[in-house]
């Protein structure tokens, strides 16, 4: 286990003892941590423990698991679930009626607001902190600005219109008057907080073995080149925003992002794992190929429904199938996220992908719980693996040990491959056959490109990775429309088919979700508005 690992454990003890700001509402914060300015923030220990505390807002979200909810509005995955049906806050979100009160949204809009929370306790109290090494202040703020970037990233792609909350206020009236922000404004506040952290981030190359899974430049980079993308394909001509994302003199435009990109391909700082099946391998975390991963452990032996105690990643247990038999490397699941045919049938015959991404059960196993929107087939990158049964004590299902992996090296070489394809459509060629003949050889290489075939290329290479429902937006409305109700075209003999009826995707919903009637009603009158035709 990587040392940073066991610091999350360690200080996540620690700091759900002290530091633990998270709610449901991020408007009922503050009394919880007064009691702690008195004693708190002095050290340089104390300092990486409430970094540590910023982290854990990041990767602890068990009961609103952005991948998986993402997968589930996309057209590769299903709800899923227990015989009758279980997580109706998914299934809502898939049917796109979702009410104010869904509880994913809820816990979505709360961990972020409690991350932003921890991470401008912490801006506000470093400068006190007694540094005896001026480089280390400094690289530390700068990954707390870049988590801060990501919980707003969370923010606008999940809602538009969010309040900024800049730093820590004193009193609670002021947070129930925060005015939201407009989309292009809050996408500003994230790149200026990205721009502002890079400089002072490690390059991949500086990190050390012990380590491993905290941010560097390219985590930042990275963000920005997804962020630009989102940005002109969705935030542009659905959301009106009219400008580019600049801070100060720096314009994230085309230009910039194609630098970005070129910079981290040319530096072999990563490179394509030979075998696609080893990116995923439970026992070659944090490999050559990742960029950034949310680091998980399972010795805490944690315990706790509410969510806030896990510091396992408590998504392995919703992927996999009820009660297998027939295949004693299978850990059992809940059945959540089952696979589309949709997605299966993207696949090309002779893609290797396809077996390591997707779990056949019906194949596989000589039998297993048929549940709710069951297909027979698992995300297989992230369903439980008994091998690596986490260790005894606390709740088997939140103490899995498997990293997620947010960011690899392939999303660069496609991301590159879809800025040059209409500029220089050899060095697109290049990029992106890199992804493609890496899994299917070399007789696979295309010799021309299209849009389409970067699509098709994103969707099988990063399959149950989470990433799908954003591509879908940022092609339009009635593009992310048309790929999701065709997966509700259900084949025949197909069990349970009237789990799969009234599906579909309703384009005024934007793919966002309301905003939590539980937070308008503690904001002032008029403050939290709904801009989502369909949630007005």
């Amino acid at each position: 286990m990587k040392r940073f690992k066991l610091y999350i454990l360690f200080y996540f003890i620690l700091i759900m003892a002290g530091l633990s700001s998270c709610s449901d509402n991020f408007l009922d914060l503050e009394p919880k941590v007064n009691r702690l300015e008195a004693n708190s923030y002095n050290t340089e220990d104390d300092a990486f423990s409430a970094m540590v505390a910023v982290y854990n807002c990041l990767a602890t979200q068990p009961w609103n698991y952005v991948p998986i909810q993402s997968d589930i509005f996309s057209d590769d995955a299903y709800t899923g679930g227990e015989p009758g049906g279980g997580m109706q806050q998914w299934g809502d979100q898939e049917r796109s009626i979702i009410p104010a009160e869904n509880s994913a949204a809820s816990a979505l809009w709360g961990r972020c607001y409690s991350g932003n929370y921890r991470a401008n306790m912490y801006l506000l109290k470093e400068a006190g902190i007694s540094w005896k090494n001026e480089s280390k202040r400094k690289r530390m703020k700068a990954e707390v600005l870049t988590l801060r970037a990501y919980f707003y990233w969370d923010l606008v792609r999940h809602w538009g219109w969010v309040p900024i909350i800049s730093e820590v206020i004193p009193n609670i009236q002021t947070y129930k008057s925060i005015p939201q922000s407009a989309p292009e404004e809050v996408y500003n506040f994230i790149i200026k907080d990205l721009l502002t952290a890079i400089p002072d981030l490690p390059e991949s190359t500086e990190i050390t073995s012990s380590e491993k899974g905290r941010i560097t430049k390219d985590v930042a980079r990275m963000l920005i080149a997804r962020i630009y993308l989102y940005y002109e394909g969705f935030v542009k001509p659905v959301l009106g925003a009219t400008g580019n994302l600049t801070y100060g003199s720096t314009v994230i435009d085309k230009a910039y992002v194609k630098n970005t990109i070129d910079e981290i391909i040319s530096s072999n700082r990563y490179h394509l794992l030979a075998n696609y099946a080893d990116v995923f391998d439970w026992g070659n975390e944090n490999n050559a190929e990742s960029i950034f991963e949310w680091q998980y452990a399972d010795g805490a032996h944690s315990n706790d429904w509410g969510g806030w105690g896990i510091a396992g990643n408590f998504s392995v247990v919703f992927y996999g199938p009820r009660s297998p038999k027939g295949d004693p490397t299978v850990a059992p699941g809940w059945s959540f996220a089952t696979v589309s045919w949709s997605l299966v049938n993207e696949y090309e015959a002779g893609d290797p992908r396809k077996d390591v991404s997707i779990y056949d059960a019906n194949t596989k196993l000589t039998s297993y719980l048929h549940s709710f929107q069951n297909t027979g087939y698992f995300n297989h990158k992230y369903m439980g693996n008994a091998l690596y049964t986490p260790s005894s004590g606390g709740t088997l299902d939140h103490n899995w040990g498997k990293n997620y992996i947010d960011i690899r090296y392939a999303e660069a070489l496609l991301i590159g491959a879809e800025l040059y394809l209409n500029d220089d459509n050899g060095k697109a060629l290049n990029y992106f056959n890199q992804v493609r003949t890496r899994a299917m050889g070399i007789a696979a290489a295309k010799s021309s490109l299209t849009l389409d075939d970067i699509y098709h290329e994103l969707r099988v290479e990063f399959a149950g990775e989470g990433h799908r429902k954003w591509d879908l937006l940022r092609r339009g409305l009635d593009y992310a429309k048309t790929e999701i109700n065709a997966s509700w075209v259900i084949p025949a003999g197909a069990d349970s088919p009237n789990d799969f009826i009234g599906r579909e995707f309703k384009t005024d919903t934007w793919g966002m979700l309301p905003i939590p009637a539980g937070e308008i009603i503690l904001a002032d009158p008029g403050v939290l508005v709904q801009h989502v035709p369909a949630f007005q």
